[in-house]
């Protein structure tokens, strides 16, 4: 018997109705009946709930201490929030060598392991079988809901990922796990096309800077303010899609690239009126304000090329990402403050004539070379 204890709720998907039992002894069990793998879902003492068709489960999802059972007849979908994580890994353990063992086709929204369970996908001749997921070069997860992305795919030696359309569930510190797989070594060095449209992305993931062989970058329509600096610490960039968002400039480093396609448009370049005043004359007799230890972290982190995974740094250390840039001079990294930007006005350069509107391009002088230009001056 393979069974699960906890908090259950049951979403109705034709009816749109959810309930759940909120009894945390709650079990779901799974027994052999007469030859039939049957889910029970019973509430103490032996009261019972629901049941369902193991043949009938279609998909199965996990993250941390929940599980998510999703079955076609009837169309339902189980919730099971556990209060031990090793209690969900050894029930979707059993899980799996039941379905293996009874050829069942259990699909899985991407967890960890997920692309491990396609060396053998059904009995059915006309399908896939023996499918090895590390010959894998594109992967298109379009039009999904991700709670999260697993880093194993960080593994895998892709050339092109699209998420495009797809709901990204995360809850407040879901982005915890979003971004790993951008870390690992076999992804780090393979993709050359990572397209993120319509997802509704508030800001470019500071792991991006891992992708070191990355040429084309899409984040079309989503709900961007500004393009960190960081960006420009990918080499081979030279496709950039980043129209439908609300920019207001972009960082220096970008500005000598010869772009073979570049989309800027729907954005607020036009709207911005920045105050002209040059800071040129501001004096430097010393650091005014000494690096913060945080801002010593960051740099090292990137000057070491470093990979972790975000959970792994302190939060205050993650919005620290969108503060580094290079000195528009000496072209030494260091962790900007605000009130020194300074801003141009001129167009982009790309390979084709195209028409692309004049934008403004941030950049920052270090205080050691503004010192050293005022003293020359």
């Amino acid at each position: 018997m393979t069974s699960i204890s906890g908090f259950v709720f049951v979403n109705d998907m034709e009816l749109g109705r959810k309930y759940g039992t909120r009894v945390n002894n709650t079990t779901l069990e799974i027994k052999d009946v007469d030859g039939t793998y049957t889910v029970f879902l019973k509430l103490f003492p032996n009261q019972l709930k629901s049941t369902y068709l193991l043949d009938d489960l279609d998909s199965v999802q996990s993250f941390e201490k929940k599980v998510v059972l999703k079955f076609l007849k009837p169309n339902h979908e189980l919730l099971v929030m556990s209060d031990d994580v090793d209690k969900v890994m050894n029930f979707l353990k059993d899980l799996r060598s039941l379905a293996k063992n009874l050829i069942l086709n259990i699909g899985e929204s991407f967890l960890a392991n997920a692309l491990k369970t396609f060396g053998h996908i059904n009995n059915n001749p006309n399908r896939m079988q023996n499918f090895n997921p590390t010959h894998l070069r594109m992967i298109a997860l379009e039009n999904c809901n991700l709670p999260h992305l697993p880093e194993g795919i960080g593994y895998l030696t892709l050339s092109s990922l699209s998420l495009n359309g797809s709901r990204l569930n995360m809850s407040k510190y879901g982005q915890d796990l979003f971004w790993d797989w951008m870390t690992k070594e076999n992804i780090s060095t393979s993709l050359n096309v990572l397209e993120m449209n319509s997802i509704g992305l508030n800001k470019l993931p500071f792991e991006i800077i891992h992708l070191k062989r990355l040429q084309t970058l899409s984040v079309s329509n989503n709900k961007l303010t500004h393009v960190p600096h960081f960006i420009g610490e990918l080499p081979q960039l030279v496709t950039l899609m980043i129209d439908g968002n609300s920019l207001w400039y972009f960082p220096e480093i970008l500005l000598n690239k010869v772009y073979q396609t570049l989309k800027i448009f729907n954005n607020r370049f036009i709207y911005l009126k920045f105050n002209e005043e040059r800071r040129e004359n501001v004096e430097f007799t010393g650091l005014q304000n000494p690096p913060k230890l945080s801002d010593l972290s960051v740099l090292s982190l990137i000057n070491n090329c470093i990979k972790f995974k975000r959970q792994e740094i302190p939060r205050p250390l993650w919005n620290s990402y969108d503060f580094v840039c290079r000195c528009r001079l000496c072209k030494k990294l260091f962790v900007f403050d605000e009130k020194y930007q300074k801003f141009t006005f001129s167009i982009p350069k790309t390979e084709q004539m195209v028409r692309i509107e004049s934008i403004h391009w941030q950049f920052f002088e270090c205080p050691s070379c503004v010192r050293l230009v005022n003293i020359n001056a």
